[in-house]
């Protein structure tokens, strides 16, 4: 094999690498313009995103594709115990993290020109989608967790990039501190599983599931690996951490942790849970009290009752949590980690139609919450306060950007032709499939999202329904962009082209695929499938 065949199939990551790269190097020699640092990293995200894209088969990209059709999804007696392979599933996670890295990208544009930090910004945004890419191709335990480290290591950074906001650097530290927390706790966890199996390879520890006969290591070994990877998924109960860190950072950076890396945990669950979740045989016992040395351990029953608990409790702690806000952040954090709760449904059933509807919640969700914040920041830029009710009558001020705001609330609560709706739907249908205990998932999730509608309703209401404040033009409305020599306006109303063209697009996907939702959920679905197959 020669160097060019060995690289060929790491072509996305190699081109996110290099964008890295040139952004520091610009920087280095004196370049200061965000719009030259913004261009590189959204140009290689693009590149990236369309060799994904064609690696999964679809017809207009087929021909780019980096990686020969016999390579990907091979079962699991072909493959052996490599450190990586490739998944369709895994392509589908790699899309949804660029997705979140352009969308991010793009829409910083618009901030001011020679903004401090900002090759340090993009850099550290590009280092974070690395990591998440190697995420997408993990199939070992330890390179899973070394990858989710990488882009861990590059978020602490990203929340207290700026170094001057005092609430940004204790940010950064509180995620550090549970980041470095949570790591631990999952490299104990693999140590334990390694004990047990004799191997971290994710798709031997799934084929050959409870059956090793050390009960005591699988059960302390997966408990500690739940509680380290709920910290980055941020289900409750370890989720605290969240709100604080998103309120904190800068908007921006609170978009790209709630819609691009908080999805390489729930990848890990994929990875991680899978094989557990549905390992049940008849020899064994169910009974983790009763298990002895040598007795085969049903992992499958557990682990479906302890991540479904986990799962409502995460949703409805979320859902009541965000109707008590007052701050616009804080009540899309706490909406963020109610959604976590819906996604990890779809882990627990572990049949095809589940994960294909959890993927399709999590690449809705991403869309959803990272507009979200993207509007938040927009807002902010134009000098209207953190408040729910600072945002009074904004849709009489400004009409376009509340009805794209309204549709990314719409989508999160489930509203008809949203692609939030269609997410939603084709996972509690999976739950009322799989039937006995799950459908009790599907009617939580039900309650749940009725539950959403009130917090969603408020702002609405706030936004369309309470006549505004007097506005007084902020001191952040006013921009420097081009290169003249005193400030300006920016364009497009104070947002910025960037800016507004990124929440218009996040729109347009949120109505598209709310009203044709094929285009995605069939490759998805199709996805879902193999992934089952090639681990069996």
């Amino acid at each position: 094999m020669t160097f060019a065949d060995f690289a060929l199939p790491f072509l996305p990551e190699i081109l996110v690498l290099a964008g890295v790269l040139l952004v520091l190097l610009l920087d280095v020699i004196g370049v200061r313009r965000i719009e030259v640092f913004g261009s590189i990293t959204v140009g290689a995200t693009l590149l990236a995103l369309l060799f994904v894209i064609a690696d999964l088969g679809f017809t207009p990209f087929a021909a780019l594709a980096t990686i020969p059709a016999g390579r990907i999804d091979i079962p699991l007696a072909t493959v052996g115990t490599p450190l990586y392979s490739f998944t369709s599933l895994g392509f589908v996670f790699q899309a949804i993290f660029l997705s979140a890295t352009l969308l991010v990208s793009l829409a910083s544009m618009s901030r001011p020109s020679r903004e401090p930090g900002a090759a340090v910004f993009y850099a550290l945004v590009g280092m974070a989608t690395l990591g998440m890419l190697l995420v997408g191709i993990a199939s070992d335990l330890i390179f899973l967790l070394l990858s989710i480290e990488v882009a861990s290591i590059a978020t602490y950074l990203l929340v207290g990039y700026t170094r001057r906001d005092p609430r940004s650097l204790e940010a950064a530290m509180k995620f550090y501190v549970i980041g470095a927390l949570s790591t631990v706790i999952s490299f104990f966890g693999a140590s334990l599983l390694f004990g047990a199996y004799g191997s971290t390879n994710l798709y031997y520890i799934r084929s050959v599931g409870g059956a090793v006969g050390y009960p005591t290591l699988i059960l302390l070994g997966y408990g500690l690996l739940i509680a380290g990877l709920a910290f980055k998924v941020t289900l409750v109960p370890f989720h605290a951490w969240a709100v604080d860190v998103y309120d904190g950072a800068p908007s921006d950076v609170s978009a790209f942790l709630a819609g691009g890396t908080k999805k390489i945990g729930l990848f890990a669950f994929f990875l991680v849970f899978l094989g557990p979740v549905l390992y049940f045989t008849a020899a064994g016992t169910s009974n983790p009290f009763n298990a002895s040395v040598g007795t085969p351990l049903n992992t499958g029953p557990i682990f479906q009752i302890v991540l479904g608990v986990i799962a409502v409790v995460t949703m409805t702690v979320g859902n009541v949590l965000a109707l008590m806000q007052k701050e616009m952040k804080r009540m899309l954090a706490y909406s963020s980690i109610s959604q976590a709760g819906y996604i990890m449904i779809g882990i627990v059933i572990g049949t095809s139609p589940a994960i294909a509807g959890a993927t399709l919640q999590i690449f809705s969700h991403t869309f959803m919450k990272t507009g979200a914040f993207l509007v938040v920041a927009a807002v902010a830029s134009l000098g209207i306060g953190p408040l729910i009710s600072d945002w009074k009558g904004l849709g009489q001020r400004r009409p376009w950007l509340s009805v794209a705001f309204a549709l990314m609330l719409l989508s999160l609560a489930g509203v008809p032709l949203t692609v939030g709706f269609v997410s939603k739907f084709v996972l509690f249908s999976a739950a009322v499939q799989a039937q006995g205990y799950f459908v009790w998932l599907a009617v939580a999730g039900l309650l749940n999202s009725a539950l959403s509608v009130f917090y969603y309703g408020r702002v609405l209401k706030v936004m369309f329904f309470d006549p505004p404040d007097p506005v007084a033009t902020g001191p952040s409305e006013v921009r420097e962009v081009g290169g003249g020599s005193g400030p300006r306006r920016l364009a497009v109303g104070g947002l910025g082209y960037a800016r507004a063209g990124t929440i218009a697009l996040v729109a347009v996907v949120i109505v598209a695929f709310g009203i044709y939702p094929q285009a995605i959920l069939g490759p998805i679905q199709s996805a879902a499938q193999h992934f089952l197959i090639a681990g069996a």
